[in-house]
């Protein structure tokens, strides 16, 4: 299926206030001057796939403060899926507890690798839907990539601005990044959800990413429709 783009009430959630103060950034699009600290070096730079997506220094700044309790984002991503997500859905679903932290920064890619999320190499459950929102606005080389259907290789940017959230099928189409050629950092959000019809108790693999097993209590948690 092609994305579905929604909007959502900008007032009700503190995404993009809460990145800015653990960076210390108002203008998140120029966080890789502001925080040009964090920028990879270029010892870094020179390695084939420089910037690995889950562990620079930007991840490492707000994994941490995740780590360290950070309820305030906690309870806009509960409180998103709660009046967002849930009414999208005619029955109890799984989702991600927490949503991954994308950072695509110019001349480089948030996402090495093209991949589908149920492949072999990520081993999502099949069923699951991705949800993606920009904490910046996301367009052009630094939106993520998808095709319109599995293994049509048809490859757009999913443009959302602040204040949308897409609904796409990367569980079986594959999607990824170019290289950011826009001069602007790219910050978002992604997630995934697993309808309740969908999912198979003690038959699912483990997340490369998280290393947590796709079940409840581990990589999901459960919204009751």
């Amino acid at each position: 299926m092609k994305p579905i783009i929604r909007k959502y009430n900008l007032n009700k959630y503190k995404f993009r206030e809460l990145v800015q103060e653990v960076f210390g950034c108002e203008q998140l699009e120029n966080l890789h001057l502001t925080r040009i600290d964090l920028f990879p070096d270029e010892k870094v730079l020179s390695k084939p796939w420089p910037f690995n997506e889950n562990t620079s220094a930007y991840h490492r700044v707000f994994y941490d403060k995740l780590d360290d309790g950070w309820e305030d984002i906690e309870n806009s991503y509960e409180l998103f899926i709660e009046n967002e997500i849930k009414p999208l859905f005619d029955e109890s679903f799984l989702y991600q507890k927490f949503p991954t932290f994308r950072v695509n920064l110019p001349e480089l890619k948030s996402v090495t690798k093209w991949h589908y999320d149920s492949d072999e190499n990520h081993r999502h459950p099949e069923g699951e839907i991705n949800f993606h929102l920009g904490v910046t606005d996301c367009f052009d080389t630094n939106a993520i990539w998808v095709e319109s259907k599995p293994r049509k290789e048809d490859f757009k940017p999913i443009n959302i601005k602040y204040g949308e959230f897409a609904e796409f099928d990367g569980n079986r189409c594959t999607h990824g990044n170019k290289i950011n050629k826009t001069d602007v950092t790219r910050i978002s959000f992604d997630f995934r959800v697993l309808p309740i019809s969908k999912y198979k108790v003690g038959k699912n693999k483990t997340s490369v990413t998280q290393s947590n097993k796709f079940e409840v209590g581990e990589y999901y948690k459960e919204m009751i429709v």
